[in-house]
């Protein structure tokens, strides 16, 4: 409360005194010694809603601190001239540090709408934000996987040509098919022709031949992925975030044995392994863009922080998650048996 806002009586030496009073209060506050915080119980002992809450003070405390990094870099590298090529006077990226600017900070973005989702209730569609965030820390790998500075130009030019290809060359294409020649697809088709003419005369001059696209997105999970699941982690995101429909309620709600249960206001530790996933796919997105975007000290700070305080909750929750899944596999030992001839009835076989 400001002094402004204290009540007023109509007194002045009362409303003085009170005045002088909320100073000395100011004053005198940061000294008045707080008790201590009760102890936090280790992360295997504490309940799913408990987990659920330690998970996301980690993710809010990454994404707080990201914001003043990723605004400064913007101030540094964000200009059209460090973003793009006055040879190329589009809308899009086509040097390797815009591309990297402009990945982490939409990844940073659906970071931000997963964790703030997922805080809320139990939602299936925060999977959708966590699959942007994968998806981005792929093609980033893949930009920066030659350390030569050549090869990552002539790679960052294949990232705009997709950009080209993807938002209006394809698109004209399947509007024309779909629905027949209209304004929309030809304005549509000649932007791209336009800008994809434009990036071949910038890359000529440049002597750079841009690389050939590295493959489907489930290809570059598989390859760029592995350690956070390659392409099972990836095809679970995909189907259950991205595309409405049955697997997005098993996948999310689903309870082994049980069917679905749309427990929106709990699955606590469901939610909480979705966010450190999301933690865990960010950290290394932004430990990409870091040396790109001279994030230094900031960052490296912030990294260790970030993954000192996830680590043991988020084995935790992944302990969790996969706990219901495990159980459901060793209760079925027949799963893994081949399925039996066609003219052969199920269960009429001998067992070995």
């Amino acid at each position: 409360m400001s002094r402004d806002d204290l009540p007023r009586t109509g007194n002045q030496v009362i409303d003085t005194m009170t005045g002088i009073f909320h100073w000395l209060g100011k004053q005198i506050e940061p000294f008045i010694p707080r008790p201590p915080e009760p102890p936090r119980p280790a992360p295997a002992d504490m309940t799913g809603r408990q987990l659920l809450q330690a998970v996301h003070h980690v993710g809010a405390g990454l994404l707080n601190g990201l914001a003043p990094i990723i605004q400064h870099s913007f101030t540094r590298y964000g200009s059209a001239t460090e973003m793009g090529d006055p040879r190329f006077p589009h809308a899009m990226p086509v040097k390797v540090r815009g591309h990297v600017l402009t990945m982490v900070t939409e990844a940073n973005d659906a970071f931000g709408l997963a964790l703030l989702g997922l805080s809320k209730h139990a939602t299936a569609a925060a999977l959708g934000a966590i699959r942007i965030v994968a998806e981005t820390l792929a093609w980033a790998r893949w930009l920066l996987e030659d350390p030569d500075e050549d090869a990552r130009q002539a790679r960052a030019y294949r990232l705009t040509l997709n950009g080209v290809n993807g938002s209006y060359v394809r698109v004209a294409a399947t509007l024309e098919r779909v629905a027949g020649q209209s304004e929309e697809a030809r304005w549509l088709a000649a932007a791209g022709q336009r800008m994809m003419g434009d990036l071949s005369a910038m890359t000529s001059q440049d002597g750079v031949a841009i690389p050939a696209s590295p493959g489907s997105m489930s290809r570059l999970a598989q390859q760029y992925l592995p350690e956070h699941g390659g392409y099972l982690f990836y095809s679970l995101l995909n189907s259950a975030g991205a595309h409405p429909g049955a697997p997005r309620a098993f996948q999310f709600y689903g309870t082994p044995g049980a069917g679905v249960d749309y427990d929106f206001k709990g699955k606590h530790h469901v939610r909480a392994y979705w966010i450190a996933q999301g933690i865990l796919l960010h950290l290394d997105m932004c430990d990409l863009a870091a040396p790109i975007l001279g994030w230094g000290q900031a960052w490296e700070a912030l990294a260790g922080q970030t993954r000192n305080q996830l680590g043991l909750l988020a084995e935790e929750a992944e302990r969790r998650y996969a706990e219901p899944l495990q159980r459901a596999f060793t209760s079925k030992p027949d799963l893994d048996r081949p399925a039996p001839p066609r003219d052969q009835p199920p269960g009429t076989g001998s067992r070995t």
